[in-house]
């Protein structure tokens, strides 16, 4: 009789947890195991805002994986697209079936169908993303060393992303103006967000405190005022005003990838799944992390962020044991503990269960989060890389 394949595609967070703990739960000859991705590494998404960093160690954000994965099957090739009708992933190198799929692939930026913002702007959806940006602000800093012309940096969204992406460049381009001789200007970038705060959703007198820091760092703000339309070097608001990017970051929302998402029903622009983490037309699939839209208590979608993922990938792998050995699957259920929101390194602003941190504690709580997951993921000796 042949093993049932599992397939995971996506060694993100969400991906990656259910590959280690499927391969340590797992009976010998229960079922083969194999993890995909289009890279050889994993990313700490969560981390994205280091890399602006004058002195960056790209530890900080990727990790081999051949450094976490050792004994499990790994197959790097790109995702095109799913077929759940006929149990088979296509990539690009070719179909693979599958018994169970696990689909993690995580997310894309989302654009609304604005106008231009598509083709006129960069985004930090991955490390390689963030790399650009990095290099764009270095190269833009360097002309202006020449040309005494400040250049302006304009960050469309002040989700989480946006306001720690901000923080972390207002750093970095202090750091580069002292290493160019130049001098630091008032206005280091611009940050625009539809809604009438920065942090939408977030605890609005935490919001407010971010930013007013932010403004104290160097960062414009425009709120409530969405972009409408963008072009080469040229972006309106709903108000009419226009700015004039040299560089135009979107941060302003997330879909499902597409390599998944375009065959199944979606919300908020993530796939609707049932309450045990299922495509509901299809049992043997299931889908998690970013691209999934799961809900809380108040049937409102939960944030995308690796707290929820990991939540999620805990109740796949109990499904996934439950479903091979003909048991009850087990229901997702999201408990909210709180975030920690970064302004660069210097600042940080954080709530766990209900109590407010700031500032050094709120750093602090931070760091612990991420040696503790990458203690999860690694083992001591990986944590030991990172002390």
């Amino acid at each position: 009789m042949n093993k049932p394949r599992i397939i995971i595609l996506g060694a993100g967070v969400a991906g990656l947890r259910i590959a280690e703990k499927l391969n340590n739960k797992l009976k010998p000859g229960e079922a083969d195991l194999l993890l995909i991705d289009e890279n050889d590494y994993h990313q700490l998404l969560y981390n994205l805002p280091k890399v602006f960093s004058y002195v960056f160690d790209d530890k900080e954000v990727k990790i081999p994986l051949v450094q976490l994965i050792d004994k499990i099957s790994f197959k790097q090739v790109t995702v095109e697209t799913t077929n759940p009708e006929e149990n088979t992933v296509e990539t690009s190198q070719g179909k693979i079936e599958y018994d169970i799929l696990v689909s993690a692939l995580g997310s894309h930026p989302a654009y609304f169908g604005l106008e231009g913002v598509r083709e006129n702007s960069v985004t930090l959806s991955n490390y390689t993303g963030a790399m650009k940006v990095r290099e764009s602000i270095l190269q833009l800093y360097g002309e202006a060393s020449d040309t005494d012309e400040v250049p302006m940096v304009v960050i469309g969204g002040a989700g989480f992303t946006g306001v720690e992406v901000a923080g972390a460049l207002c750093e970095f381009i202090e750091d580069i103006c002292m290493n160019l001789s130049l001098e630091v200007p008032d206005i280091k970038l611009h940050l625009v967000e539809a809604s009438p705060s920065i942090l939408p959703g977030w605890d609005e007198g935490l919001a407010l405190e971010g930013a007013r820091y932010l403004e104290r760092k160097g960062v414009k703000l425009y709120l409530g005022e969405p972009v409408v339309e963008a072009s080469e070097g040229r972006l309106k608001l709903r108000s009419g005003i226009i700015l004039e990017p040299d560089l135009f970051i979107w941060t302003a929302g997330v879909e499902a990838d597409p390599a998944c998402s375009l065959l199944f029903e979606k919300r908020s622009r993530r796939i609707v799944v049932n309450e045990y983490l299922q495509q509901p037309e299809f049992d043997n699939v299931f889908i998690l992390g970013d691209q999934a839209c799961t809900v809380d208590f108040s049937d409102n979608p939960v944030p995308p962020n690796a707290h929820v993922a990991m939540g999620q990938a805990d109740t796949v792998v109990n499904n996934i044991q439950a479903m091979l050995r003909g048991k009850p699957l087990r229901a997702f259920k999201f408990g909210r503990v709180g975030e920690v929101v970064t302004f660069g390194e210097e600042y940080a602003l954080g709530t766990f269960f209900g109590v407010t941190f700031r500032g050094f504690v709120a750093k602090l709580m931070k760091r612990l989060i991420h040696l503790w997951y990458v203690y999860s993921i690694g083992g001591l000796q990986l944590v030991l890389e990172y002390l």
